[in-house]
């Protein structure tokens, strides 16, 4: 596993060890990323259901603003850390600011220990983000309910894109509130869902 591109190319990250971690393919990734393009520059990202933590320093590689990390496995927790100093990356400490609060430089990366639900809750009073990267285990059954909190919640802004990453069993409805899907990607046994906000 390695970042793709960007000022961080072709460092190599580490994975727990054994089965408990899926991470995202490497063709899945650099997939995705090149069809969001330019929306990553300056982004304020979102890692839901971080694992190893690639996908949001993959974002970082390619110029995103701020990165937050989403994750409630201690095993994996360490790996993101680790992954992160390889790139001579810190994380900033403290509560999560509030919306409108003016992150420094040193305040690009935050790590979040905690389930998806309480995640989500605890970042409804924070800035909405560009993008929002879900990617859960695949039989987890988080899907729904997660899809639904995120809708409620309003975390995605406007212009924003909300990327879900599931198998090719799992169905995922086509409008959430506010929420629509307007493009489905498959790759073999997975499929990335994107879904940005009506109107």
């Amino acid at each position: 596993m390695r970042i793709i591109a960007g000022k961080f190319k072709g460092r190599r990250l580490a994975a727990p060890k054994g089965n408990t971690v899926r991470p995202t393919a490497d063709r899945v990734k650099e997939s995705v990323f090149s069809i969001l393009r330019e929306q990553v520059v300056n982004a304020n990202f979102l890692d839901l259901c971080a694992g190893t933590g690639s996908i949001g320093i993959e974002a970082l590689s390619r110029g995103a603003k701020h990165v937050t990390f989403v994750e409630r496995e201690p095993q994996c927790i360490r790996v993101i850390k680790r992954n992160l100093a390889a790139c001579n990356l810190t994380v900033a400490r403290g509560p999560v600011p509030r919306a409108g609060y003016q992150l420094t430089t040193e305040q690009h990366v935050r790590l979040l220990r905690c389930p998806i639900s309480k995640g989500i809750s605890q970042l409804q009073r924070c800035a909405p983000f560009d993008i929002i990267y879900f990617d859960a285990p695949y039989h987890a059954g988080l899907y729904t309910d997660s899809l639904a909190s995120l809708a409620h919640a309003n975390l995605l802004c406007a212009h924003g894109s909300l990327l879900i990453e599931h198998s090719k069993q799992t169905s995922l409805p086509l409008t959430v509130g506010e929420l629509t899907q307007d493009r489905q990607e498959t790759y073999s046994n997975t499929h990335v869902s994107f879904y940005r906000m009506r109107g």
